[in-house]
């Protein structure tokens, strides 16, 4: 990361950036959206689940794009996305309206700025991936521990379109040109770059298609944990204020709490960089769901106020872990040739898990499902999960059992 120190940066930048399409920030807005809009929590949750969706089938071909076109272009694109879709929210005076802004956040947001940064690191640090992905990933957690408070205070002096007019205008402002700024002079077109630093002698083993992965059983092993935490964790998030008032916590509480989900995430992000390169991705993966087991365990078990604090920090473990880890697996398993096409697909995956989280949570609660069972429910996948992911130790490429 010396050697390229403005490319190092880039993804933790692109990364912060990417959280004003995260739920935990849209959900600061969700008030207003059901007073402005006439929604109410189902409703919102499907048309939530919709944009996820779109965005997730549009992400399967946009994405791939990656491994085509020069990163200046493409990064720049996913930027001017972000703004279109802020400022389009801060005009919307109707249902299809905020519906489009949520898809181009979902989309250029949680999807494209995500994917950018992390297929950015895994493929142009092979050396240190591990450390690389963990430096990328930091910016999210950044951006979970100031855009709160900072989100509520926009709200109280700006309004909820005001902000959003800001959040607009800031990433053409910084963003944009701040991108094209860590880029000069690099070679960024994914073919040059391949032949000007023989990745083909870098790559232990061929690159995979898409439908080579789809036809891998190892990969149905790994799903499943890898969707999990943000299926559950977009559902928890976007209902917070509905699981504090069920356990009779503060808003406050939870706010506090998430001071803590986002230092875990820093020290466990930086902290499993050097793991990776260490021990692989490959031993790592199966105890990644592990803390957030323990987490929404304690979540559902305990009603005291320190309780949250204990849920989040674990949480925050798997989420900080989470993104090096599983991006790092990939290109381990799979080769960086067609990474991004790869990674694509599977992001595909990880927003269609969130779709469908919000409509399912907010239909349950509605028909009075309340978190006592979901809780509970929740800490039954996970250890399914842990399992199943076991079993990538168990099988060769071809999915045959290793003897």
């Amino acid at each position: 990361m010396r050697q390229h120190p403005r490319l190092a940066l880039f993804g933790p930048v692109l990364s912060f950036f990417s959280n004003f399409g995260q739920t935990f920030f849209i959900s600061l807005f969700l008030p207003f959206f059901l007073t402005e809009f006439g929604l109410t929590n189902a409703s919102f949750g499907g048309l939530y689940s919709a944009a996820t969706l779109g965005g997730a089938l549009t992400l399967m071909w946009v994405g791939q794009l990656i491994d085509r076109y020069d990163l200046k272009l493409f990064s720049a694109l996913v930027a001017f996305g972000i703004a279109a879709a802020a400022l389009l929210m801060s005009a919307s005076t109707s249902v299809w309206m905020l519906f489009i802004a949520l898809f181009g956040l979902r989309l250029f947001g949680q999807g494209l700025a995500n994917h950018t940064a992390q297929t950015t690191m895994a493929r142009y640090f092979f050396a240190i991936r591990g450390k690389a992905l963990s430096v990328s990933a930091l910016g999210l957690p950044l951006g979970e521990a100031i855009l709160p408070s900072l989100g509520a205070f926009c709200i109280a002096y700006l309004g909820w379109r005001g902000s959003w007019l800001a959040i607009g205008v800031l990433v053409l402002v910084v963003l944009v040109p701040l991108l094209q700024v860590l880029l000069k002079s690099l070679e960024t077109h994914p073919a040059r770059w391949a032949e000007s630093h023989s990745v083909q002698e870098q790559i232990p083993q061929a690159s995979w298609t898409r439908r080579q992965v789809l036809r891998d059983p190892r990969f149905f092993c790994i799903l499943p944990a890898s969707l999990l935490s943000p299926f559950l964790l977009t559902g928890l998030f976007l209902y917070q204020l509905i699981l504090a008032d069920y356990k009779g916590w503060s808003v406050e509480v939870m706010a506090g709490a998430f001071v803590v989900f986002a230092g875990a995430r820093v020290v466990c992000s930086l902290t499993v960089g050097p793991l990776i390169d260490r021990f692989t991705a490959r031993r790592l993966f199966p105890l990644l769901p592990l803390p957030l087991l323990l987490g929404i365990f304690s979540l559902w078990r305990v009603d005291a106020a320190w309780a949250p604090f204990v849920y989040l920090l674990f949480a925050g473990m798997t989420e900080g872990m989470g993104i090096s880890v599983k991006n790092a697996l990939w290109a381990e398993l799979y080769g960086t040739r067609t990474l991004g096409a790869i990674r694509s697909m599977l992001s595909t995956f990880i927003l269609i898990s969130t779709a469908v989280s919000p409509l399912l949570f907010g239909w349950l609660l509605d028909v009075g499902i309340g978190f006592g069972y979901i809780l509970p429910a929740a800490c039954l996948l996970i250890a399914a999960s842990i399992l199943l992911a076991l079993l990538i130790f168990r099988m060769d490429p071809g999915g045959k059992p290793i003897v």
